[in-house]
């Protein structure tokens, strides 16, 4: 795999149903203990947390790292996204939230242009990174360095641990031994994935569990140290107990870098977000704080959406 390619293509409540037992009975006692001591913890974070989570104006003095203006996306006729402007901003982590095929999705993918290779896509308006437009002349693989996406489905390359988190790193240019040794393990570590895999570095990624290769991908995202991760629905296919450790995960990962998560759960979104964007059929409908947006909604089609009215 080239350079090129690299960057080109590259909670849940227990009482969830999981083929037909709970996700309480599909997870071993130990993890099960684990998982229930986590969420008695999130609860208590929840309930006293909020006074220590960002404020509207908190969220304005922070630094803007993506500034969208006026964004118009079409597929074809389709128009996907409309008049869309938003800011995201630094070390927070913010949310899309809305129902399948609001556009949340798109947005997230046009921060990195993974919509380019998409026969018909057409933007209009402005994304600018750190102040400089990305829809223009902005190189491409550099904006991938700098920008990373973990996807909905784990998907490591077919090679080993080590060569898997390394190959950022190497097509960037990186070739010492010894600094690509403490890259993949410092990678590892902020994905928490070390302690599970350091003995079985030269195996291969695609036998780790779900899970584990979910934070496999997050840690090569991560060896490129990039300043924004975008997770597009990181979660959706890993039991509680993976999802807990990579939300867990994403909370210490934005004293780092900026994130950006799309997700439909929820409570997900209200346990990590410092910020929450909802989108409807291609609009941003709101965007506040989390707290105020989960308890106070501005508009009232945010309200009936998270009260299940629609979605």
């Amino acid at each position: 795999m080239s350079r090129d390619f690299y960057y080109r293509y590259c909670w849940i409540d227990i009482d969830v149903e999981v083929c037909g037992m709970t996700a309480a009975a599909a997870v071993e006692p130990t993890e099960l203990e684990e998982l229930m001591e986590a969420q008695a913890e999130a609860a208590h974070e929840r309930e006293v947390g909020d006074a220590t989570r960002p404020t509207a104006q908190d969220l304005a003095a922070s630094p803007t790292r993506i500034d969208v203006e006026g964004l118009d996306l079409f597929y074809g006729d389709h128009h996907a996204l409309k008049d869309v402007s938003i800011k995201i901003r630094d070390k927070q982590i913010t949310s899309f939230i809305g129902p399948s095929g609001c556009g949340k999705s798109t947005l997230l993918r046009c921060f990195n242009r993974m919509n380019d290779g998409i026969k018909d896509c057409r933007i209009e308006g402005k994304i600018a990174l750190d102040g400089q437009d990305i829809l223009g002349n902005y190189d491409i693989c550099r904006l991938r360095q700098r920008v990373g996406m973990v996807f909905q489905r784990p998907n490591p390359f077919p090679m080993s641990i080590y060569d898997n988190v390394a190959y950022g790193p190497r097509g960037m240019g990186v070739r010492d031994r010894a600094v690509l040794d403490e890259l993949v393990e410092d990678s590892l570590r902020r994905a928490a994935l070390w302690d599970e895999v350091k003995d079985k570095l030269k195996e291969s990624g695609l036998g780790l569990s779900g899970g584990q290769q979910q934070r496999l991908c997050i840690a090569r995202a991560l060896a490129v140290q990039p300043d924004i991760l975008l997770m597009d629905e990181p979660t959706s296919a890993l039991d509680p107990v993976s999802t807990l450790v990579v939300e867990q995960l994403a909370c210490e990962l934005k004293e780092t870098c900026t994130l950006v998560v799309v997700t439909h759960n929820m409570q997900q979104a209200a346990r990590i977000s410092d910020s929450v964007a909802f989108f409807l059929l291609g609009e941003l409908v709101e965007h506040a704080p989390a707290a105020q947006l989960f308890k106070n909604p501005i508009d009232p089609r945010t309200a009936d959406y998270l009260t299940g009215r629609f979605g």
